[in-house]
């Protein structure tokens, strides 16, 4: 039956002044030459793709209690819950080594040597005997056997750290500037917004659902950059006269070539993490689903333009941004003015003491440089060590 003709309504038990309008309604839609069947259905799950598709029938972050169960016999995870584990951290690096790589989230990648000590023994005893330093400041381990993935996962929370969303269509590590906080000439030390960011994350589900992966960084403005212009959403610290604000440029991805984009508006640090939070949930519910190679938010942008994106994120906060022309003299900072080593030691803004940096060789540290850093940092320094990107 045809479902714009009347017939229906007469059977359907409304009353007169309910068959009256609905005949209206359908009356219009036909005038206009279309059909209710028109409206595309809810896709059920055979019409996702497989990813859609895994994460509606359990979400992942639910999969724990398979992780516990595949432990005890010492199990290979199967294809849906290889998926699902990377929102705990946990990549299966099957068919090279039939076992787990771990990825940690460490928000503007700053550790404390009691956490640096755990990681070492926990690299120890649970893993290859080696750390990987990632390009987003942040430590992941390899060889994990998945009877000991459970015990993988508490040990990295006992110290204040944790994995979740390290993988797959979550929002990855936050970065920062390395020295944020004791730089001498940055204009605004980012670690707090990058820490309150981390938290407002791990609190909502909803950002455990994106269409694919999201990078986010801070800049202060200070002499090391945090590469911002490469993440999909880079948050720049600019002065205006004699106040700091924000700039936010979208749609920046490493290794494609991409460079975030620059949306016009200037914000005021106490409102950043709140617009942030907004502009990703613009994302979620616009990117594309149903191709994994078209799902980043720079493609979103090659099909609607920045303002359309800047007029979505204002009506989910329910305000108008302010409006800023993009001043290349206004972006100059201290980083591209002045050539910066990360490497050697240099004073801090903090009278009379001075941070030192050190490299690793293509990102490999060992749990005994581990615990020397460790011993060095607090015998030494603060008891601080941070990674950079």
């Amino acid at each position: 039956m045809n479902p714009t003709s009347p017939e229906p309504i007469k059977s359907a038990g409304f009353t007169p002044e309910q068959r009256e309008y609905l005949s209206g309604l359908f009356a219009g839609v036909s005038a206009r030459g279309q059909e209710f069947s028109d409206v595309e259905p809810a896709p059920t799950h055979k019409d996702l793709i497989f990813e859609e598709r895994v994460k509606r029938e359990l979400h992942p972050l639910d999969a724990y209690e398979q992780i516990v169960e595949n432990a005890i016999n010492n199990k290979a995870p199967d294809k849906e819950d290889i998926f699902r584990f990377k929102w705990n951290g946990l990549f299966f690096l099957t068919p090279v080594k039939d076992a787990f790589m771990a990825r940690l989230r460490i928000p503007g990648g700053v550790v404390t040597t009691f956490q640096l000590r755990e990681l070492a023994r926990v690299a120890q005893e649970l893993t290859s005997g080696y750390v990987q330093i990632t390009t987003r400041a942040n430590f992941q381990m390899r060889l994990i056997q998945p009877k000991d993935a459970p015990e993988f996962l508490r040990r990295i929370q006992s110290v204040g750290l944790h994995t979740r969303g390290a993988g797959a269509d979550n929002i990855r590590n936050l970065t920062a500037n390395p020295t944020a906080g004791i730089d001498p000439v940055e204009l605004i030390d980012t670690l707090p917004f990058c820490r309150d960011l981390g938290q407002i994350i791990i609190n909502d589900r909803a950002f455990y659902d994106l269409p694919r992966k999201f990078n986010i960084a801070f800049d202060g403005g200070g002499l090391i950059g945090s590469v911002e212009d490469t993440n999909d959403i880079g948050v720049k610290a600019v002065k205006l006269g004699d106040e700091i604000v924000f700039r936010i440029a979208l749609g920046g991805a490493t290794g494609h070539k991409a460079f975030a984009r620059d949306l016009g508006v200037v914000v005021p640090p106490a409102e950043i993490n709140k617009v942030v939070a907004a502009v990703v949930r613009v994302y979620i519910a616009n990117g594309n689903r149903g191709d994994r190679k078209k799902a980043r938010l720079r493609h979103l942008l090659e099909t609607w333009t920045l303002e359309k994106y800047l007029a979505e994120t204002e009506k989910l906060l329910g305000k108008q941004l302010r409006r800023a022309p993009y001043d290349v003299a206004q972006m100059r900072w201290a980083s591209q003015e002045l050539p910066h080593s990360h490497i050697g030691d240099f004073p801090q803004k903090q009278r009379g003491l001075n941070y030192v940096g050190a490299t690793c060789p293509v990102g490999h540290i060992t749990p005994r440089q581990m615990l020397r850093l460790a011993e060095l940092a607090d015998s030494y320094g603060s008891g601080e060590i941070r990674l950079t990107v």
